[in-house]
């Protein structure tokens, strides 16, 4: 079976490798058990996550000034 969910431990390449998954009236695997990361490593990952997306934009915003003949 399909699965989107990256942070269960039964997904492998969005594959369900649980036996015998089912599906609840939600629409969601009744056998999905969640990873749970290390809260250090998880607000460092947070942080670096977030100066990314910082210096993404700011580049992005400079491309355009500098594509719109602004300084």
């Amino acid at each position: 079976m399909k699965c989107e969910f990256e942070y269960c431990i039964y997904n492998e390449n969005f594959e369900c490798v649980a036996d015998n998954p089912g599906i609840d009236s939600l629409g969601m695997c009744d056998a999905c058990i969640v990873i749970s990361l290390d809260k250090v490593f998880l607000e460092k990952e947070k942080q670096r996550q977030l100066l990314e997306i910082e210096q993404r934009w700011a580049e992005s915003i400079s491309d355009n000034k500098n594509q719109n003949g602004s300084c």
